[in-house]
């Protein structure tokens, strides 16, 4: 007997919706918690391609294992951003100012700031280039603006003072940028100016350490951080109103004035609300109230009970770790809240290795890090480092393509640009970007803006004589 035209049994059940059984409606049940929890992220992977109904569905789980992995707090997203910084990334080598007779965008230890929106940097002229200066003193200086989403060159703001160190603080739109010395700090926004001087002698190193935010600036001098509040009435007299000084070190009074070379360091936390504070063998971790103007000590560390041949030239504060650059050459670790040191010793150069002399100069390393992960600079100089701290684990190195650096490591600043998810390194002789795009915008703009510099470097090799105004606007349109 033929079976065409008879009906199937189960015809009735694939076509009635009241008993079709989806896969969602499997995993949305209530044991998908339960069978989440054995997803790793592989498997999460595979649920994304699925519907967006999976992608909520596996959030919280992301979150787990990204944390887990990362110590990063932001799923998905995070994990992106982190494997993004195993990938090749894309350099671009900014074009030197002084090639449009602005003067050179570095100084003998430039220095690079950035709020996401304006990038700022010390330049290395002084009176000569910039028409109309407001202070045309021979101590004078001027600071070179760029775009933090383009980078392209933006202006140049003249300086009272000969600037070492670089804050920026105000609204985006509004902001106030900072610049100070061993011996003053200058707050500039438009034509409008403010200097704090320091009474006595100048104060040892390279200037005052300086933090700011949206609504303060924290100032370092001698063993005080002074808190000054960002005037946003445009009515008032100064930019910048003096609310709090407190005593950072455990000892009172000033520093002995003959220890010229005690480091003094110091670095926000993710949100800003924090921030770390090393001076030689301290470190402590304190708290802005910006509803009542006030800074307090959350926790302190002693460096010299640990070893006392530790001394830490640089800090950065994660969500769970404090991680300090030493004069030893390694990186150490402490946990935020206990204060305990880690064992992990992160370096990226062995005893016998000839690159690197004992006579070369020591360099502060320059960290940046987001969860359990810390990008740091090296001292072999063209390289950057991705870390995991917390294992101690070197994930990633990236040979920069830069040219020879003197000394080996003469890297003397570094920024993280949020919206094109790279890094700005300066040296005593060029400007990098490292760009770590985490889609194809981010992606499109590293690019774009690697053929723009390009296009300029032609130019200027040529001598066809185009405009950089000109040629700087007119590439706006890439983005």
């Amino acid at each position: 007997m033929s079976l065409a035209g008879q009906k199937h049994p189960r015809d009735d059940l694939d076509q009635s919706e009241e008993t079709m059984i989806g896969l969602y409606d499997l995993y949305a049940g209530d044991l998908s918690e339960k069978m989440l929890s054995y997803a790793s992220i592989d498997d999460l992977c595979k649920f994304d391609i699925l519907s967006k109904k999976f992608q909520a569905l596996a959030e919280s789980r992301w979150k787990e294992l990204v944390y887990e992995e990362t110590g990063m707090k932001n799923g998905k997203a995070d994990w992106v951003k982190h494997k993004s910084f195993l990938s090749e990334p894309i350099s671009v080598e900014l074009v030197d100012e002084a090639d449009y007779g602005y003067g050179t965008t570095f100084a003998g230890t430039p220095r690079v700031t950035t709020n996401g929106s304006i990038v700022v940097m010390t330049t290395d002229d002084t009176s000569d280039n910039l028409e109309e200066r407001t202070y045309p003193s021979s101590e004078s200086e001027v600071i070179c603006v760029r775009d933090g989403y383009s980078l392209n060159f933006s202006r140049l703001v003249s300086s009272p003072i000969r600037s070492w160190m670089l804050a920026i603080c105000g609204r985006i739109g509004s902001e106030i940028i900072i610049v100070s010395n061993c011996i003053q700090v200058a707050a500039i926004r438009g034509n409008d100016t403010q200097i704090i001087s320091r009474e006595g002698l100048p104060q040892p190193g390279n200037g005052f350490p300086l933090l700011g935010c949206e609504t303060h600036l924290i100032i370092c001098i001698d063993n005080c951080l002074k808190l000054y509040r960002v005037e946003t009435d445009t009515a008032a007299e100064e930019l910048l109103s003096f609310k709090q000084s407190v005593v950072a070190t455990r000892q009172n009074g000033p520093q002995p004035q003959d220890v010229f070379d005690v480091p003094i360091s110091i670095s926000w936390g993710s949100d800003k609300s924090s921030f770390v504070y090393c001076h030689d063998t301290e470190i402590s971790i304190w708290s802005l109230d910006v509803a009542n103007d006030t800074l307090d000590k959350v926790n302190f560390i002693d460096v010299a009970g640990d070893d006392e041949d530790i001394q830490i030239d640089n800090v950065a504060l994660g969500d769970d770790y404090i991680i300090g650059s030493s004069t030893d050459r390694d990186i150490h670790v402490w946990d935020r809240y206990t204060g305990e040191k880690l064992p992990n010793v992160l370096c990226d150069i062995e005893e016998e290795d000839d690159r690197l002399s004992p006579d070369d100069i020591i360099r502060e390393l320059h960290l940046w890090c987001h969860g359990h992960i810390l990008i740091s600079s090296s001292h072999l100089g063209n390289k950057l480092c991705i870390w995991n701290v917390k294992s101690g684990v070197l994930l990633k190195d990236h040979s920069l393509e830069l040219d020879e650096l003197p000394d080996g490591n003469d890297l003397t600043d570094l920024a993280f640009l949020p919206h094109l998810n790279g890094f700005l390194l300066v040296t005593s002789h060029l400007t990098t970007f490292i760009a770590f795009p985490t889609n194809k915008r981010q992606e499109s703009m590293a690019k774009s803006m690697k053929r723009r510099e390009e296009s300029i470097k032609r130019v200027l090799l040529l001598g066809v004589g185009e405009d950089f105004h000109a040629h700087s606007s007119a590439s706006d349109s890439d983005y």
